[in-house]
This record gives structure tokens, C-alpha cells and sequence, in this order.
């Protein structure tokens, strides 16, 4: 599971929670469950506990989160992110609402410069380290969907789930998560490719 921890924590501990009563191993830093090695980095550890990992459970926040280890380095939710995804293993994605309005807030916008108007390039703005919404989280965002993948009919895998509050997100953990069975099945079809 991967996800930014600051103001996040209370709603990590529930879905910890309900995972592990559906009698899954959740692997997640906040609550301590990733294997730790003191000759190994914090960034290093999380990446692992994705490869040792038979599903992805991730969260795109408004926050980028902690971790970014150098000038221009992606944070270790998003080093998660794309381990996960260059795995092509089962991957579920929820995304905070307010990283998904940025987003359209942006999309076809455009400055208008001598009466000209002249098309926004997302991939040219940036909010790095707002702490309303760091555009990096957009961008995160625009990776999980595969929105640069053309045609878009051809994509696989891209669905992340909007939510607004917890009971969002339980309602869609409750709906992937509640029946291992199904999962195992996503995990085997996962291997056989």
C-alpha cells in the first residue's frame, strides 16, 4: 500500500483495519508492517515491500509527501507507484478528488498574450511543495491513468477511483478487497503474463 502518511494517518489506520479483516498482510509503513533492514534505505524499503507484494493499494493526495531524496527526485510514494506499475501486477488506485479538480481546472486552459490565446502546457506548470496541491500529484495522477497512451481505447489497467471522504474509499476497498478469492485469481492471471 502505498500513500502519503501526513493528515492521512486516522484513515490509514482504518483501511489497515479492513484489509486485515478481510485476512490480508498489508504491507504499510505507517503501521509498521513493512520488513525493515537498518543497511537499507527508507525509500530502498518501500520499494521492496511493492516487489514482495502480490497487489497494489495507492493513494494520490494533494500532498506528494516526504522522501523526495534529491532536488527534483520523485517522493517514495511515487517511486511505489511506478514499481508497482512496471510490475503489471493488480493494482488498485484511489485518487483525493482535489488532486483530480486540479487537474480538470487545468486541462484545456489557456493565457491569452496579445489578444492571442495560447494553450497551457500542464507539464509546465508548477506548484512543487504547495501545500494546498503540489502538481506533482497531477502528474502522478496522468501516470496511473496512462493519459499520454494513445489511443486511449488501447490503455489497460488506468482505472483510479475519485474519492471525497472515507466512506469513499471503504465502500471501494469493500468492493475489490471483500472477496479474496477474486483477487488470488487477479494475482495468478497477473503471473501467467
Amino acid at each position: 500500500m502505498a500513500s502519503t502518511v501526513y493528515n492521512f494517518q486516522s484513515d490509514l489506520n482504518r483501511i489497515y483495519d479492513l484489509l486485515d479483516g478481510f485476512g490480508y498482510d498489508v504491507k504499510m509503513s505507517h503501521k509498521g508492517t513493512i520488513p525493515l533492514d537498518s543497511s537499507v534505505s527508507c525509500a530502498d524499503m518501500c520499494v521492496q515491500g511493492v516487489n514482495e507484494c502480490d497487489v497494489f493499494l495507492g493513494f494520490i493526495r494533494p500532498d506528494y509527501g516526504s522522501g523526495v531524496l534529491e532536488p527534483g527526485g520523485k517522493s517514495i510514494t511515487h517511486m511505489e507507484f511506478e514499481t508497482a506499475m512496471a510490475r503489471e501486477m493488480p493494482r488498485f488506485v484511489l485518487c483525493d478528488y482535489r488532486v483530480t479538480f486540479t487537474r480538470s481546472l487545468f486541462k484545456d486552459s489557456f493565457i491569452v498574450e496579445d489578444f492571442t490565446q495560447k494553450k497551457i502546457k500542464f507539464d509546465n506548470i508548477s506548484f512543487d511543495n504547495c501545500k494546498v496541491m503540489d502538481t506533482r500529484c497531477v502528474r502522478m495522477y496522468n501516470e496511473a491513468i496512462k493519459d499520454k497512451e494513445r489511443p486511449a481505447s488501447k490503455r489497460t489497467g488506468n482505472w483510479v477511483q475519485e474519492y471525497y471522504d472515507y466512506d469513499a474509499i471503504k465502500m471501494h476497498i469493500e468492493s475489490q478487497f471483500k472477496h479474496p478469492d477474486r483477487i488470488q485469481k487477479l494475482i495468478d492471471k497477473s503471473k501467467t503474463n
